[in-house]
């Protein structure tokens, strides 16, 4: 007997008789998030910066976000995110490099349909006495970067950064040039959330992020901080409707990755 899973069957993603979620858009509701905005060398940032996307010629703003996800239709999980504040065609985007993350849903919904290179770790996300603090792991007892951060004054909203991932699918085939290789444009519907005086829950004050230790599998202490420049705090509501394709590469054999983290042609 032939098989009867037929295309217009499947599922929005694998395994598609039984797909862990179904086509956006994903809501996320009462989101505590914490970021830390840094200088770093334009030339570090280059080198992990896909084609296509723009620095400035000086400083380049990086910056990294611990975000706690109390509700959202695909699960309640931490999550702390590396991106490079940059540009695409003038227009001021945020690219998203690495994504740490503590539950396999969230992985899944941000890597499989936007392509954000999402990865296993652990996260903490803890308050101490008027201190806020979000830490991750990888793997667990290798602490990798800690943020720090004391609100002090309310902060008022500005207008959302699109995020920018590069999604790239490998070929099953020897020798074969991935069978996707795009990057990828997330225009996040992001709103603060407005506390019963009607004052936004958002807040700025003093904070510093570090990076507590080198691992060449881990690398994200290669983008170091020269100088902090502003941290925030507060609790959102977002959704993630469908992504754009901004540009298709066309990549020969993919590199590998040297005995010092750094990835050699192949």
């Amino acid at each position: 007997m032939n098989g009867q899973m037929t295309p217009d069957r499947f599922g929005f993603t694998m395994p598609v008789s039984n797909p862990p979620i179904d086509k956006p858009p994903y809501y996320f509701r009462n989101i505590e998030s914490m970021t830390f905005v840094y200088e770093t060398p334009t030339e570090a940032a280059a080198l992990i910066l896909p084609e296509g996307l723009m620095l400035p010629e000086r400083t380049t703003l990086a910056q990294v976000t611990f975000n706690k996800f109390h509700f959202s239709t695909v699960g309640c999980y931490n999550e702390a995110i590396f991106g490079i504040n940059c540009f695409w065609e003038g227009e001021p985007v945020c690219y998203y490099d690495t994504i740490l993350v503590d539950n396999e849903v969230g992985l899944i919904t941000g890597r499989e349909p936007y392509g954000f290179a999402k990865l296993f770790a652990n996260i903490g996300f803890e308050r101490e006495n008027n201190l806020i603090i979000g830490w991750a792991e990888r793997p667990k007892g290798k602490r990798l970067v800690t943020g720090v951060f004391r609100p002090r004054e309310f902060l008022e909203p500005g207008p959302s950064v699109p995020a920018v991932a590069l999604k790239v699918i490998p070929s099953p085939e020897e020798g074969a040039p991935p069978e996707v290789a795009e990057l990828v444009m997330l225009r996040t519907q992001k709103n603060v959330v407005q506390g019963s005086d009607g004052r936004y829950e958002a807040f700025s004050g003093p904070g510093n992020v570090t990076f507590d230790s080198e691992s060449v599998i881990n690398p994200c202490f290669r983008l170091p901080v020269q100088n902090m420049v502003r941290s925030s705090w507060g609790y959102y509501n977002f959704t993630l409707p469908y992504g754009k394709i901004l540009k298709r590469y066309n990549p020969n054999i993919a590199a590998f990755t040297g005995r010092d983290g750094v990835l050699l042609p192949g």
